[in-house]
C-alpha cells in the first residue's frame, strides 16, 4: 500500500465530495510546478503519484465493498478536469488509472478479490484494442499474443487491461473480451516519442503467448449492456455503466481540464502583459478580449455537458431502467463535441499569446501540444463520432466499425 495512502473510504465515514473536489484542487500549484520536469521524465512525477494515493483520488470509483469511494461516476470527470489545469499529461494518466478501479469492479469477483487482497492501491493501466490481441481458448482460460500500442502510465503499473480477439481453430472470430494481464509477462517497449502528451509515458506492451486464467477475463459485450458479472457483488449503479458509451468522456475531461488551465493563465498574463512593439496594454486588444470570452464560454459548456450525460446514467440506472441507445450514441456525440471546442478554443488562446506562447516556460503551448495529441483519439473525433451519431438518428444505424 502507498505510504500514507487512506485505508478506507468507509460510506459513513468518507469524505464528501465537495472535499474530494477540494483535494483535487489542492493539487493544482504543485502540478504546474511539476508540470516541464513531468514532461521530461516522460511520465507522471513519481511525488504526483504519491499524492494520488495518499489523497485517495486513485479510489474514488473503487468499489465500496472492499473500502473504496464508490462516488458516482461525475466525481471522476470533475477531479480529472481539474488536475487537468495543472498538467495535462497528469490528469490523463490519472483518469486512465482510476477508471481501472471502476472497471476492474465489473470483472467476477474472483478476479476483483485477487487484485485488490494482494495491492488495495493497485494500478492497472490499458489499451483495449480488440483486434490488437489474438486469443485461443484452452482449458481453463486463453492464451494471448499482441502488441498494444498506447498504455497510458504503465510505468506506474501492476497489470495492463488489454483488448483482444478470440480465434478457433479455423481463423473465425469468437469473441472480443478484454484480458487483466500482469506486467511481469508484458515487454514494455520505450517507444513514447511524441509532441504532446509527453509526460503520460503511454508505451507499447507486448505479449507472447500468455496464459490468461478465464476469470481474468470480460467479454466486451458484458461491459455495455448494463448488466456485469461484478454488479452481483458491487451493487451501486455505477459498476453497470455502460463502458463504450462513457468512455469517451474519460478522454474529454483532461482536454477540458488543459482549456481551464490555457484560461486561466491567459487571463493572469494578459491582465498585466504589454506589448513588445508598442507598449501598448494588451488586455485593451479587443481581439484578446474575445478569446478570453469564447475560452470561458467552451469550458463551461463542455463541464455541462459531459456532467450532465454522467448524472443521466446514473439516474437512468438508479431506476432501474436499461441505457437506451439513443443515450448511448447521444452521449458519445457530447464527449466527442465537448472536446472539440474545448480544443478550439485552447488554440484561439495559444495563438492570441503570440511569440510568448513559443517559451517551454509558457503553459499555453503544452496545453495546446497536449490537447493536440489528445484530441486525435479515435473518440475525440468529430468526424467519427458526429458521422456515427447522424447514423443513428437518420435510421442507418451505429457504425459496427467503432
Amino acid at each position: 500500500m502507498a505510504d500514507g495512502a487512506i485505508e478506507n473510504l468507509d460510506q459513513k465515514t468518507r469524505p464528501s465530495r465537495a472535499e474530494m473536489l477540494e483535494r483535487a484542487e489542492a493539487l493544482v500549484p504543485a502540478l504546474k510546478d511539476r508540470a516541464l520536469e513531468t514532461e521530461q521524465l516522460g511520465k507522471v512525477h513519481p511525488d504526483t503519484i504519491k499524492a494520488l494515493h495518499n489523497t485517495g483520488l486513485f479510489r474514488i470509483n473503487q468499489p465500496a465493498r472492499v473500502g473504496g469511494g464508490d462516488y458516482d461516476y461525475r466525481l471522476l470527470m470533475e477531479v480529472t478536469s481539474i488536475l487537468g489545469k495543472g498538467c495535462g499529461s497528469t490528469a490523463w494518466v490519472y483518469i486512465n488509472l482510476a477508471c481501472h478501479h471502476w472497471m476492474l469492479g465489473m470483472w467476477p469477483a474472483k478476479a476483483q478479490d485477487e487484485l485488490w487482497d494482494e495491492n488495495i492501491d493497485v494500478l492497472i493501466a490499458s489499451s483495449v484494442i480488440y483486434p490488437t490481441g489474438r486469443a485461443t481458448k484452452v482449458k481453463g482460460g486463453y492464451h494471448l499474443s499482441g502488441r498494444w500500442p498506447f498504455c497510458s502510465g504503465v510505468d506506474w503499473s501492476d497489470y495492463v487491461m488489454l483488448g483482444g480477439t478470440v480465434y478457433d481453430d479455423k481463423d473465425e472470430i469468437l469473441d472480443r473480451r478484454v484480458f487483466i494481464v500482469s506486467k511481469q509477462d508484458l515487454t514494455v517497449h520505450d517507444n513514447w516519442d511524441v509532441s504532446g502528451l509527453c509526460g503520460t509515458g503511454s508505451k507499447d506492451s507486448e505479449a507472447k503467448d500468455v496464459f490468461i486464467p478465464e476469470h481474468m477475463t470480460l467479454a466486451g459485450h458484458d461491459m455495455q449492456n448494463c448488466k456485469t458479472p461484478g454488479s452481483g457483488v458491487n451493487p451501486a449503479p455505477l459498476f453497470n455503466l455502460p463502458q463504450a458509451a462513457l468512455f469517451p468522456h474519460i478522454i474529454a475531461a483532461p482536454i477540458i481540464g488543459m482549456a481551464e488551465g490555457a484560461y486561466d493563465h491567459f487571463v493572469d498574463a494578459n491582465k498585466v502583459a504589454k506589448s513588445t512593439y508598442n507598449t501598448s496594454r494588451i488586455a485593451e486588444y479587443q481581439a484578446i478580449q474575445t478569446k478570453a470570452a469564447t475560452a470561458a464560454a467552451a469550458v463551461e459548456v463542455a463541464k455541462t455537458m459531459i456532467n450532465a450525460n454522467c448524472d443521466e446514467a446514473t439516474a437512468t440506472l438508479t431506476r432501474g431502467d436499461i441505457c437506451s441507445e439513443e443515450q448511448k450514441h447521444r452521449w458519445r456525440r457530447d464527449a466527442a463535441y465537448a472536446a472539440n471546442l474545448c480544443f478550439d478554443a485552447i488554440e484561439g488562446l495559444y495563438k492570441a499569446t503570440g511569440g510568448r506562447g513559443a517559451y517551454k516556460s509558457n503553459p499555453i503551448q503544452r496545453h495546446y501540444r497536449d490537447a493536440s495529441v489528445g484530441i486525435t483519439h479515435i473518440s475525440m473525433s468529430w468526424d467519427v463520432m458526429g458521422a456515427e451519431y447522424g447514423r443513428y438518428v437518420l435510421g442507418l444505424g451505429g457504425n459496427p466499425s467503432i
